[in-house]
């Protein structure tokens, strides 16, 4: 199995961040080294958390620090979600840099973690950083709706509008979450060239937070070992087995 650097939040009550996406790259036997670029109590959504941000000085040093020790020699794939500060991410890109100097074959999964719901919740800055820094050196892109939209300048409201504005950015595989299908659906989209695969599942009232991290830990998980397709649709079965676990539902996902 593969050794996967993941930098982003970690949450102390409650599964998003690498707290949601590290157990789904472990499940499939991946080691992962985790650097948090915050610390919080427990999700925004759950009211106003305890948060301990990192500052960039110690985030690089973190790295540093496992890097000079030799352990992120044989890294596989790095994964980034959640950043704190512009900063942080300038440094996740030098390191990114770095480690496919020495790997070209580096995987790179980028979950641009910058908003929903019509808004962004981080940064301009940050968000112009992930936009300007990042995704160039991205092969994997993970964006929402929202946040494909807000990269790529582009109104998205449905499939065919996701695939066309995901054809936009700089990275081979595209994975669009929260697609609007109809009133009662909604659609995940892979795009990988000019081919897309697009999975539906129920809408539900409720659903726990971190699900967008957990997919894109479990594609990631899947994609080391396999192509592209079946990567994906192993990472929504997961996914839809952990909602029903959480809601009591059985999810239908074809």
């Amino acid at each position: 199995m593969a050794k996967v650097l993941c930098l982003s939040s970690q949450v102390v009550w409650g599964p998003v961040g690498n707290t949601a996406a590290v157990p789904a790259l472990q499940a499939l036997g991946h080691e992962v080294l985790q650097v948090p670029t915050i610390l919080l109590s427990h999700h925004p959504g759950h009211g106003k958390p305890v948060t301990r941000e990192t500052s960039a000085e110690d985030f690089a040093a973190l790295v540093a620090a496992v890097e000079d020790k030799g352990g992120l020699a044989d890294c596989a794939a790095i994964m980034t979600g959640y950043f704190a500060s512009a900063e942080q991410v300038g440094i996740a890109a030098g390191v990114i840099s770095r480690l496919r100097r020495a790997n070209p074959s580096l995987v790179v999964l980028v979950d641009p973690v910058m908003g929903d719901h019509g808004r962004l919740y981080v940064a301009q800055d940050i968000a112009a950083a992930i936009r300007d820094e990042l995704l160039p050196l991205a092969g994997i892109v993970t964006p929402n709706v929202f946040e494909l939209s807000w990269l790529t300048g582009e109104i998205v409201s449905d499939a065919a509008s996701a695939a066309a504005a995901a054809r936009q950015l700089p990275c081979s595989e595209v994975l669009v979450t929260s697609i609007a299908i109809g009133g009662h659906s909604l659609g995940t989209l892979l795009l990988t060239g000019d081919a897309t695969h697009l999975k539906h599942t129920a809408k539900l009232e409720h659903v726990p937070h971190g699900t967008g991290d957990f997919l894109a830990g479990a594609y990631l998980a899947a994609r080391l070992r396999q192509a592209p397709k079946v990567a994906f649709g192993a990472a929504m079965t997961r996914l839809a087995e952990v909602i029903a676990s959480s809601s009591g539902m059985i999810l239908q996902n074809t």
